[in-house]
């Protein structure tokens, strides 16, 4: 074969590998290309897909919180079993909501059923450490079970989160006063008095202490200072006040 045909021979085939190599290149970074085309469409839809998911959880939420209203309502009415019954559904959709679950509790305490309404105090409380209110009512419970103990640990709870909850004050002087406890009852009063001048049950259980330490003079006094601040006492306690001290 002539010197010169081998050559062009040679560079034919020369270019005919670079073609081929060339040809495969651009293939593959076409293939790369494509790959991350669709790896950002795959981004995107997952950031879409994300968002659907946040808006959609937005919405339940706003429709819980207004369902829990309902409960609330349901309660104020008097119908504490429609409102325990709703409760649970609601918690069979919102198995992570606290609240939910508070406020079944706080149902099924009014409707009288007291160890079924701790279960849900207890797994409010579970759900959301801070929640105060679930606290609230499991103390109130348990002080319904004669547990005055326990239920003021329970206040104590409340008060470490809300250290200005008045009635946390109120009620924990009541179990105190239960517990005979009378000067930490008037404490406790006091406390909640403090927190707010107008609370009628700060006022009641500071006049009942004292009355039970026979210091009458001193629930007169308490009594007074109620009536100036426009808030009643109950009658039975005034009564059971002027048998052991006719008012000086």
């Amino acid at each position: 074969m002539p010197t010169k045909i081998k050559i062009v021979w040679v560079v034919c085939n020369i270019f005919i590998i670079l073609g081929f190599v060339l040809f495969a290149y651009t293939s593959k970074m076409e293939e790369v290309r494509l790959g991350l085309e669709a790896h950002d469409k795959l981004k995107q839809e997952r950031e879409i897909q994300k968002e659907k998911i946040a808006k959609l959880k937005k919405e339940q939420k706003v429709q819980t919180i207004g369902s829990v209203k309902n409960v609330m309502e349901l309660n104020a009415l008097g119908k504490h079993e429609e409102a325990a019954v709703l409760a649970q559904k609601l918690s069979e959709a919102n198995p992570d909501n606290a609240n939910v679950f508070a406020w079944w509790g706080i149902s099924l305490v009014k409707g009288g059923l007291k160890s079924a309404a701790i279960e849900k105090f207890v797994r409010s409380t579970q759900l959301d450490p801070t929640n105060s209110k679930a606290f609230v009512y499991w103390g109130l419970t348990l002080a319904m079970d004669g547990r005055f103990k326990e239920a003021v640990e329970k206040y104590k709870t409340v008060i470490e989160l809300d250290p200005e909850h008045s009635n946390a004050y109120a009620y924990m002087g009541e179990a105190y006063d239960r517990l005979r406890m009378y000067k930490e009852a008037e404490q406790s009063a006091g406390k909640a008095l403090e927190m707010d001048p107008l609370n009628s049950n700060g006022y009641r259980v500071l006049v009942g202490a004292l009355y039970h330490s026979e210091n009458y003079t001193e629930a007169w006094k308490a009594v007074d200072q109620a009536r100036q601040a426009n808030v009643s006492v109950p009658e039975e306690l005034i009564e059971e006040l002027t048998q052991a001290l006719p008012r000086p």
